[in-house]
């Protein structure tokens, strides 16, 4: 087995078929087949399930695949590793991003890097922090803004900043007196017809959590998984949303929303910087990951993003 029938090995598997394959890297299909049933002779085992519909790998065309991608990506690195700093970043980079930091984050990110950066390229792939970080450990992304640890294996997390968890409503729902005050307790918030993602979304995962600390159930008016979907139904005063205040940051200013912490216990949810230690993370990744942390704690010293910065001890150390 050698370097080539890796790499054409892995871009089968990628494209789900032979011919596609072979048109990406002008191959002859036949020479392509050929390739991957000697590794399978080799090794003794059936790599691909082979359909009418194209192929797949089997369990052990995975295992395969897993090794390919981390082979072939250190060997990609050797160029930029030799030539050091002194050789501009250059390539695709894939950054994973939740809609609701996407959603302030990806703008001046792409910015930035085409000024500072400008033979690389970002692709922004916006989705909730669980799809994120499963992508992030199966190596279809370089970097990632997540929000939970909890596998942390084969993962390097830098926690940059913690937003706050807030309760809103409509001005007038419940009447202007119905909550006194700037704050509410936990247990008096679960009491309210509550519009909160459904379960397994990691914010109703930390509503639980924390509701679990003081023995209270969570009983949601509403389910539903879009922050702006919560936001209509709460302006349209069908119940209270719960999101972070960043989320509600705009409509709290403009007026159309009305805010209030959440206390015994406040809850916060803290925001990763991540990217795989199992493969090497090339230049152009590295130097895109040190700029969005840059950029995240600025915009929050700027108080364009209201949240508390987590200890500079906290940075990391990717590209200077």
């Amino acid at each position: 087995m050698d370097m080539r029938q890796l790499r054409y090995f892995a871009q089968v598997v990628e494209s789900g078929s032979f011919s596609k394959a072979a048109t990406h890297l002008h191959v002859a299909q036949p020479a392509l087949s050929q390739h991957v049933r000697h590794m399978e002779e080799e090794l003794g085992v059936s790599l691909l399930h082979r359909g009418t519909h194209g192929v797949s790998p089997t369990e052990a065309g995975d295992r395969l695949m897993r090794h390919a991608k981390r082979i072939l990506a250190e060997f990609a690195e050797i160029p930029d590793s030799v030539r050091g700093e002194a050789v501009a970043p250059r390539g695709e980079v894939r950054f994973g991003l939740p809609g609701t930091v996407s959603e302030i984050l990806a703008a001046p990110l792409i910015e930035a890097a085409r000024e500072r950066y400008p033979e690389v390229r970002i692709r922004v792939v916006e989705a909730m922090s669980g799809y994120i970080f499963d992508w992030l450990k199966r190596g279809d992304l370089d970097l990632a803004m997540i929000y939970s640890t909890s596998d942390p294996r084969g993962l390097a997390f830098h926690h940059g900043l913690s937003e706050e968890i807030c309760l809103f409503a409509k001005p007038s729902f419940g009447g202007e007196d119905d909550i006194k005050g700037a704050a509410i307790r936990l247990k008096d918030a679960v009491a309210l017809p509550l519009l909160v993602p459904g379960s397994g979304h990691g914010l109703r995962e930390l509503l639980e959590d924390a509701a679990l600390t003081i023995r209270v159930p969570i009983v949601p008016a509403v389910e539903i998984d879009s922050y702006s979907q919560i936001k209509k139904l709460a302006q349209r005063g069908l119940g209270y949303g719960i999101l972070p205040r960043m989320a509600v940051q705009r409509e709290e200013e403009a007026g159309t929303f009305r805010v209030w912490r959440i206390e015994e216990p406040k809850i916060t949810r803290k925001v990763y910087l991540a990217y795989s230690t199992e493969r090497p993370l090339l230049n152009a990744p590295r130097a895109i990951g040190q700029l969005a942390w840059d950029i995240l704690r600025q915009m929050v010293r700027d108080a364009v993003w209201t949240a508390e910065l987590s200890e500079e001890s906290q940075r990391p150390n990717l590209f200077s």
